[in-house]
């Protein structure tokens, strides 16, 4: 079932998106990660100036009948029928040759099969295909609005992407528009690195005066096509060049949350805002002291370090070598830490433990000495064989100290892991990288932890049960050479 868009009164908010009629105002810039959150900026514009153009920076169309909710592959083409659009001018492509602009229109012409004669009529009045030297020719008439979908460089993009890039952030400027949106799919990127480098890019070279904002989409959200259901299985099966760290591709809000430190820097160098609730929670983490103080001291060099120890020490354990158990210091005299080993192939977990608190900082590498021991050997799966060693992930996890929560819902997947604790004392802990590899909802991962415990997956409503999360570091050893997130 594909997923209908809806922006919550949220938005109303924190980022008005209300235009005036008359005078021009300061650029608002929207940063999306589905380009369908578009649709109700662009549409308040056109309320309060009239039919608008429409600058459509995007290799789709995004003009589609197979379904009346709103998505991200139909909302210019529901525009255009609700007479919020008169013009789309649509560049689909650096230099469009005449079979590419052919099979273009084609491409249109069957997006519209199932609609209307007289509203296939309508759209297709209403959209011109340019490409990049048509557009730089062309003087756009006001009122108009600008957005931009960072697929458009990996199709027809020149010889150079980067230069692209560029050119296209200078025309942009060069123009004003009172309202830009930015849509980051990343289920239409084939290259992380080059998507991230390319989104990086074009937001510190975007000089002018602006206020941006952030649209998040949610933790465990549905795919909204069967092109995007295909990219996500494939992100899975690929995670060598989709989930490594620092350039890593994941849905909705676990995108932002594990965006490239240095995007993240640049986004707040330019003062971003949240635009609906979601967002407030990822610019919330990453302004979070706590996790900056827990970064800055499991750097990723030493997370990488610490990786290779647990697969070095699991063949000492197998040549014969034991690890004793670390010392834990369960009261607050000085800083501790807690952690997790966890091994698993491409499909399925082989083992792990926690040590979910009272681990100082220098015996950490004994701790994880001690961890990958037991992993290997937990009796919740088959042990773990020396032959199958290289076929392994090595998962490791650093937790901060652990906080009560007041709701059950207070906390975020992906960044917190949690503790439950039953009426009987009973404790079980979920690690954050669980959430992050299945991707997982608030809900989802209550109801893991929960049937984790013991209590059936609605257990975790029970209003006499305690909950703790703990700030988290994820880190992914997927080879001795491709380190993950």
């Amino acid at each position: 079932m594909k997923k209908k868009i809806v922006l919550t009164f949220f938005v109303l908010l924190l980022s008005p998106i209300c235009f005036s009629s008359c005078g021009k105002r300061q650029t608002q810039i929207h940063v999306h990660d589905r380009h369908g959150l578009s649709y109700d900026y662009v549409k308040a514009f056109a309320q309060a100036q009239g039919p608008i153009t429409l600058v459509l920076l995007d290799y789709h169309h995004d003009i589609n009948s197979d379904t009346n909710e709103l998505t991200s592959y139909n909302w210019v083409g529901k525009l255009i029928e609700e007479n919020y659009l008169e013009k789309v001018i649509w560049l689909s492509g650096k230099k469009l040759l005449l079979p590419n602009r052919n099979s273009r229109m084609d491409w249109l012409d069957r997006s519209l099969q199932n609609s209307y004669p007289q509203t296939v009529e309508k759209i297709k009045q209403a959209v011109e295909l340019v490409d990049w030297y048509d557009l730089q020719k062309r003087k756009i008439n006001s009122p108009f609005v600008i957005t931009l979908d960072f697929d458009v460089f990996t199709k027809d993009p020149g010889d150079d992407p980067k230069l692209f890039v560029d050119e296209l952030s200078k025309w942009i400027q060069k123009q004003k528009p009172e309202l830009l949106t930015l849509a980051f799919s990343a289920a239409y990127q084939p290259k992380p690195q080059e998507a991230w480098t390319w989104f990086e890019q074009f937001i510190k070279g975007y000089k002018n005066r602006a206020v941006w904002f952030l649209e998040s989409g949610s933790f465990g959200e549905a795919e909204e096509s069967k092109e995007e259901q295909a990219a996500h299985e494939l992100w899975q099966k690929l995670p060598f060049e989709f989930k490594k760290s620092q350039a890593a591709f994941y849905k909705g809000a676990y995108l932002w949350q594990n965006a490239p430190d240095s995007v993240v820097t640049a986004l707040k160098q330019k003062k971003i805002k949240a635009g609906n609730s979601l967002a407030e929670t990822i610019i919330k983490s990453w302004n979070d002291e706590g996790l900056a103080k827990l970064k800055n001291k499991f750097s990723y060099e030493l997370l990488d370090d610490l990786c290779r120890l647990s697969k070095t020490s699991m063949q000492q354990y197998f040549n014969g070598t034991d690890f004793a158990t670390p010392k834990q210091v369960l009261q607050k005299q000085e800083k501790t830490y807690g952690l997790a080993v966890r091994f698993r192939n491409k499909d399925v977990d082989r083992g792990c433990l926690a040590l979910y608190r009272g681990v100082v900082f220098d015996d950490i590498p004994a701790a994880v000495q001690y961890c990958t021991k037991e992993a290997i050997t937990d009796p919740r799966y088959p042990d773990i064989v020396e032959e199958e060693k290289d076929e392994l992930f090595i998962n490791l996890s650093i937790f901060d100290e652990w906080e009560e929560m007041s709701l059950s819902l207070d906390f975020e997947p992906g960044l917190h892991s949690l503790l439950l604790q039953t009426p009987d004392g009973e404790i079980t802990l979920l690690q954050a990288a669980i959430a992050l590899e299945r991707e997982y909802s608030k809900e989802e991962f209550l109801q893991r932890l929960s049937n984790k415990a013991g209590l059936g997956l609605e257990g975790w409503k029970n209003p006499d049960n305690k909950y703790f999360r703990a700030r988290t570091i994820t880190f992914t050893l997927l080879s001795d050479s491709e380190p993950g997130q």
